[in-house]
Parts: structure tokens; sequence; C-alpha cells
């Protein structure tokens, strides 16, 4: 199965446009030995790529599994990337797992050029996961990729076309749709005990302050050109770094793609849903007008699928709705109501004159192994090849571009109407949204 070097940069013209090849991706890179089923006794050899906050919650499900072997990891911060080695080698330890001396690096290209590598988590800030995942399945490895897939809705379509043409089984970290409590939650409403459910209410309440800073001189150990790849180049500032990235444009969609595509997901899989007809959106940064923040603070976004509206609302200045929750899903049905979040899901009947529709149902509380199951859903792909996975590309694709949707709709301040045949909005002027200016030698081109 292996590509020679001339047929992998013919190959690679077609997915990176305007790029230097020869500094961009490393020699040698070709489809490996995990293009095949794994049989039952060989281990998953892992590498991650990003190691701050769900890198590391991630690379500790992924020790959990029996089958798996992590061997490197990576960031363009050395000061992560050593104390996440010391943390993983600790819970390793506190867990009884035996794990080897890690390999780490700074350039992630390093890692695809390993063949003795055969799937990759990644962990970084949104506006890295579309490249590296596609130089990943081009170089024959398997994908973890967190939420949300990608930094735009041009970049998830792409991955979805990657993942297809190298044969890649690629997992979204929307870990929610391993969740039991939330499959029990779906087979509820498919059922139809509910009615008919022309309302969904999505929310996330409560967020901090991001108080305004002065550019600074890069740290030190850090690799401030790689960790802004194809983002724009700008000075180093310590709120657009880290965690504090997603609230700005360059690099993440705020709480909208942040949040909105783990809850959202789960009114898309109830209700089986996939393309909104029509956007609306408001808001802005209202509980902290003069914050560093670029992406709003308080929004409220209106989805039209067909008969069926689903509503987005996150605010920072809220801690709980009216039953008490920071964050869920209520959905509406003729019949009752059925309420759920990270922790349960119950079902409140609807009364005709005092006598209730349906019975009632009470919480049915998470098992707290929805990560677990949805790492072992993910491997157990790897192993037989199936590309179907709880979370696939394609599913962490519909939910990103429903996400970026709204933000869209913010940012344009129209009314936005899409074209599901075209992928593209009936607002011309929205359509700049759709992609990304990359910078070179970073850029993306359509893959086929």
């Amino acid at each position: 199965m292996a590509q020679s070097r001339r047929d992998f940069l013919n190959n690679s013209r077609s997915l990176v446009a305007g790029a230097s090849l020869a500094g961009m991706i490393p020699a040698g890179l070709g489809l490996q030995s995990c293009t095949r089923r794994k049989g039952p006794n060989e281990r998953i050899r892992v590498a991650l790529i990003g190691c701050r906050n769900m890198g590391y919650t991630d690379a500790c499900a992924f020790l959990e599994q029996p089958d798996v072997e992590l061997v490197a990891v990576c960031d363009i911060d050395k000061n992560i990337r050593e104390s996440r080695i010391a943390d993983l080698q600790k819970y390793a330890y506190g867990k009884k797992i035996s794990v080897p001396k890690l390999d780490q690096y700074e350039d992630f290209r390093k890692v695809l050029e390993r063949k003795d590598i055969d799937a990759i988590i990644i962990a970084t800030p949104d506006h890295w996961h579309a490249l590296i995942t596609i130089m990943a399945c081009e170089a024959g490895k398997d994908v973890y990729v967190e939420k949300p897939v990608a930094n735009s809705i041009f970049e998830a379509n792409q991955m979805v076309n990657a993942a297809k043409r190298y044969n890649r089984v690629v997992q979204v970290g929307q870990w929610q749709r391993s969740g039991l409590h939330w499959q029990e939650m779906v087979d509820y409403i498919q059922s139809d005990k509910l009615g008919t459910i022309s309302q969904v209410d999505v929310w996330l309440y409560g967020g901090n302050p991001v108080p305004k800073v002065s550019d600074t001189m890069v740290p030190d150990g850090v690799n401030y050109d790689m960790w802004l790849g194809p983002a724009p180049l700008r000075s180093f500032n310590p709120n657009r770094f880290h965690y504090n990235f997603r609230w700005f444009w360059d690099y993440a969609g705020g709480k909208m793609t942040d949040w909105g595509v783990h809850l959202l997901d789960m009114a898309m899989w109830a209700l089986k849903l996939e393309q909104p007809d029509m956007v609306t959106a408001e808001g802005g940064n209202f509980v902290y007008p003069n914050d560093a923040m670029e992406t709003p603070d308080t929004l409220t976004v209106n989805y039209k699928f067909n008969q069926v509206n689903v509503t987005w609302k996150n605010d920072f200045g809220l801690k709980t709705n009216e039953f008490g929750f920071n964050h869920g899903l209520t959905f509406h049905g003729t019949k009752g109501d059925l309420r759920a979040s990270r922790e349960f899901w119950e079902v409140v009947p609807g009364q005709n004159e005092g006598v209730p529709l349906i019975e009632p149902v009470p919480r049915n509380m998470n098992a707290g192994n929805d990560l677990q199951l949805h790492v072992r859903n993910f491997l157990d792909g790897i192993r037989v090849r199936n590309f179907d996975t709880a979370a696939s590309i394609k599913i962490g694709r519909d939910a990103a571009r429903v996400a970026h949707m709204g933000n869209i709709a913010y940012r344009s301040g129209q009314t936005l109407n899409w074209n599901s045949e075209t992928g593209t909005f009936n607002e011309m002027a929205a359509n700049h949204f759709l992609k990304p200016t990359f910078r070179k030698p970073w850029e993306i081109t359509k893959v086929l």
C-alpha cells in the first residue's frame, strides 16, 4: 500500500495549494500497514498532537485501553509538552499502566513521518484541526480529532473528503454520541411518545471575562509561528493563546462552536436533522462590553429545519435557566417535554384538564463513562476498518456546519437562507465566511 515519493507529491498538489511542499510535508509519507485490519493481539500505537486541556484528557482515556500504546506527544509549547509527559506518566502509574518513555516533538509533521504510529489524537486549537487531519489521512493515520472539526465550513467539508479518499477512520470528539443516557434519550424521542416536536431549546449559560492586555514577547519555549499556522500573522498576546484562543475568530468560534456542537448535535441526532433552511442570529458583547473577546458573550440563534425550529442561546450573564440547569436541551412535544443535560434526561408530561398525556420519566442519570466508550468505539473501528463510527467525520462536519452557520448569521447581520445543493447561502455577501484566508504555506484547497 505504500506510495512512492513521486506519487505522494503528485497527490499532495491536489490537497495543498501554494504551499512549499518540501518545507511543509515530510519526505517518505505514505499509506502504512494500518490500512489493513488489526489482529486481535496487535496493539494500536497512538500519538498525541496538542497536549493541553482535552488533549491530556483524551490521552488518559486512550491509556486506559488495554490494546493502546501511547508512544509520542507533540506540542508547540515546550513547557506544556514536558509537563504533560510527566502528568501522563503519573496518571499511568496511578492506574498501574505501563508506559514507555514518550517521544516528544514540536512539529506535528515529524509525528506523521513515523511509519510505526497507527493513529493520532488532534487536540490543537480549532484553526489547526483541518490541515493536520487531512495530512494525517494522507499519511495513512487514523484520526481522533477534537470538536469542532474545523474553524470553517469549507475546511470541515475537505476533512470529510480526505477521510473518504484515503480510507481513514476519523472519529470526532463529540463523545456524547457514545453516552448511554444520551442513547436512551434519542430512543425515547424517536419512539414518538412526545408526540409532534416543533421546537427544541438548546442553551449554555455562564462565562468568564477576558480583560484586555497588551501584546508581549513570545514566551520561552513556544514556537509561536507554528502555533499561528494558517491564521493571520500578528504580535503575541496572552489573551489569544492557550484556552482563550476560542474567543477570537481567527482561531475558533466562541461558545457557539465550543459547546454548541455538542448540544446542537444531540438535537440533530434525536430528530435526524442535517441542514437548516434558514438561520437568524442576534447578540453581542453585552455582559462584558469592554472585554477582549471578539466572539459574543450573548447570542441567540434560530434555526429552521423544515418543520422543526431549534434555538441556541448562550449568555455569560446568566447562571441557569428557569429549571436550574446551566446547559442542556428541551424538546417540546405535543404530549410533553423532554429535558436533557450531560448529567441526566427526564420527561415532564403535558396535561389536558389536569390529566397527564403520557407517563412521566424520572431522571435517568449519566453513568460517567461517555469518553471511555467513545475512545473504545474509535479503536474498534480501526481494528475492523469501520468508517461509520459513533461520531464519524461526517457527523462532526454536520454539527460544525450548523454551529458555524449561527456565527455567520451573527457576523453578517442577515437572515440567511441555506442552499443544501450548492452548500452556500443565497445571500452572497455571507459566503465569504465559508472559507478563511490561509497564511502560506498552510493552505488547503478542495480535496477530491
